[in-house]
Order: C-alpha cells, then structure tokens, then sequence
C-alpha cells in the first residue's frame, strides 16, 4: 500500500520544458513502480508534446477549462471534474485552452513515450471556444 498526502515528499515542483510548449509546471504525487501520478498545472495555451502511455493514462481536471486530443482528430475541451481515459498506446495531447489555465492530476501508465510538439495548425484546430451557458428552450 501506497499513500501521498498531496505531494510526494522531497520531491520538487518543476517547470517542465523539453516535452511541453509554454509554461507548464509539474507537482509529483506519487510513483511507484510504473505508474506516476502528478498534479499538472498549464498557463493558457500550453500544451505537452504528443505521447503516449505503454499503460494508458487517467487525467482529472480539477479546474480551467484545457483540450486533450488524438492523433484521429477527435478532441474534447474539458473542465473541472471531467475525467478522460486515453488507452495504452494512444498518441495524444493535452493542456489549457488559450484563455483558461488547467489543472489536472495525471495518472502515468508505464515510462511516457514522448513524440514530436504540437503546432499551431494542430493546437487551432482541437480548440473549440467557450459555448457558454446553454439558451434555455423556446
């Protein structure tokens, strides 16, 4: 058995660069054999490199409003309790919208597979703006 009270002790928070576009700032919860579980902050419009997980990856948004997308071109804008499951091998990306930061708590299936950066083309293309509050019915 394993607990993490918030964070993993002795460990540091960390901007990660090589594999994210723009600031993007990692809290490491817990890890332990090979899964990884980390509190991920994005500044709008940051974005991690496309991946993949031998395992599969668990995200949680816990506040924003951010995108996670497959390479097939599905993509999703996500908010505060939404939970996206990608599966093992799945090359995907996420981060935050252009105008919201987004917090979520990643949950690492196997070492990540780090790939090429997302482009703008890309990154315009998966973001849907805000619908706002439905119109109620006529």
């Amino acid at each position: 058995m394993h607990v993490a009270h918030g964070r993993a002790a002795g460990q540091p928070s960390e901007q990660r660069t090589a594999t994210f576009t723009g600031a993007v700032h990692m809290d490491p919860v817990l890890a332990t054999g090979d899964v990884m579980v980390n509190n991920v902050v994005f500044t709008p419009g940051a974005r991690t490199h496309w991946h993949r997980h031998p395992g599969g990856q668990l995200l949680v948004v816990t506040a924003g409003r951010g995108i996670v997308a497959g390479r097939s071109g599905d993509a999703h804008v996500l908010g505060p309790g939404d939970v996206v499951w990608t599966e093992p091998g799945e090359e995907h990306w996420h981060g935050g919208c252009r105008d919201s930061l987004l917090v979520h708590t990643a949950v690492s299936h196997g070492t990540t597979q780090w790939l090429d950066a997302v482009g703008e083309e890309d990154y315009d293309a998966a973001h849907q703006p805000d619908p706002g509050p439905l119109a109620p019915a006529p």
